[in-house]
């Protein structure tokens, strides 16, 4: 796996069809698919687009968590200026920021590195580099260390299936834009990979090499799992526009199976990670479209499974509170590293 990132033309696809280039939408496909009209599809795909209900399609970068093993989650006194927001726009191991006032506290950081040591390292250096001020001036960050080799479910495109069950209460308005039941059933195609096609001609052509040989590098990358088949994704990655994303640590004292089965299935969570945090075992992200629903949800859980939950943690994280969401910026990153000894 490692020698198909220390070729230069793998890189150089790699970079290209992890932020888009070369993939698109199957009109066609989808239009099959849906039995409607192309125009009438690309109407509404364009619409999904122009209105960020969605990203454009891209292949995501599953090599992100070989490469990051560490999954961080930080609260941290920041300073609020434009020093700070330009640090954490631009920094390659910042996944996610919010700015949320919790105890002493005012930013909620999701951070991926390789290891503890250089988590460490990374942040003295924040502090030599005049990134941020120093540590006697602010107060100490308070901070929980997962795993991202152990994802017990990743699946950020099942909360495709959320829009469609909240319709009664959003009403089919998202981001002021109005879905009807042929824009939810695209975005429920795109989600899962339908109708989306690889342009290995433009490839071929922008890399003067055959298209055949794109195809053979494109599924070697995809057969070692350093790629995923290309989805479209909302902007947000881990929750719809509008609704708010839930980060939860559970302590599960019995049926641990059965519980993780139940969240398997449930569309509300993309992440399920397993936690040694104090008494946790858990560690859940999850979206809804009200706070009161998440309320609801986790007293049916309780009730479902009676004296199986014990402690709960809840971060409620609204649109309003967040900065940024990064994951394919982060993953370019890492490309373009591994590019920079080609480039002499």
């Amino acid at each position: 796996m490692e020698k198909l990132l220390n070729d230069e033309l793998n890189l150089k696809i790699l970079k290209d069809i992890c932020s888009g280039q070369g993939i698109d939408v199957n009109i066609s496909e989808l239009s099959k698919l849906l039995k409607k009209h192309r125009n009438t599809i690309r109407d509404r795909v364009n619409a999904l687009f122009k209105n960020e209900i969605i990203n454009r399609p891209t292949f995501p970068f599953n090599w992100l968590f070989s490469e990051y093993p560490l999954m961080v989650i930080a609260r941290a006194d920041l300073p609020r200026d434009n020093q700070t927001k330009k640090f954490i726009e631009n920094d390659p191991h910042i996944f996610a920021a919010f700015f949320k006032k919790d105890e002493i506290y005012n930013t909620f950081l999701i951070e991926y590195h390789k290891d503890i040591d250089s988590h460490q390292r990374w942040r003295n250096a924040l502090v030599k580099d005049g990134k941020l001020p120093p540590r006697e001036t602010r107060y100490p960050s308070d901070v929980m260390y997962f795993s991202n080799k152990n994802f017990i479910k990743y699946n950020p495109g099942q909360m495709m299936q959320l829009i469609e069950n909240d319709i009664g209460d959003h009403r089919g308005i998202i981001n002021n834009y109005k879905l009807d039941k042929l824009s939810v059933q695209i975005l429920k195609k795109l989600a899962h990979g339908e109708g989306i096609k690889t342009n290995e001609y433009f490839l071929a052509e922008k890399h003067g090499i055959h298209r055949k040989t794109i195809e053979r590098r494109i599924s070697k990358l995809l057969e070692e799992k350093i790629v995923l088949p290309p989805v479209c994704r909302f902007p947000r990655l881990l929750v719809p526009p509008d609704y708010t994303l839930v980060l939860s640590l559970v302590e599960i004292r019995k049926n641990p199976d059965q519980i993780t089965n139940v969240w398997q299935a449930d569309p509300h969570i993309s992440i399920i990670l397993p936690a040694s945090t104090g008494r946790y075992t858990h560690l859940l992200f999850s979206s809804f479209y009200r706070v009161k629903e998440h309320l609801a949800w986790d007293e049916n859980l309780d009730l479902r499974f009676p004296g199986c939950i014990g402690a709960i943690w809840n971060k409620y994280l609204s649109p309003s509170m967040m900065f940024s969401i990064a994951q394919q910026f982060l993953s370019l990153e890492i490309i373009k590293l591994y590019l920079k000894p080609f480039e002499s």
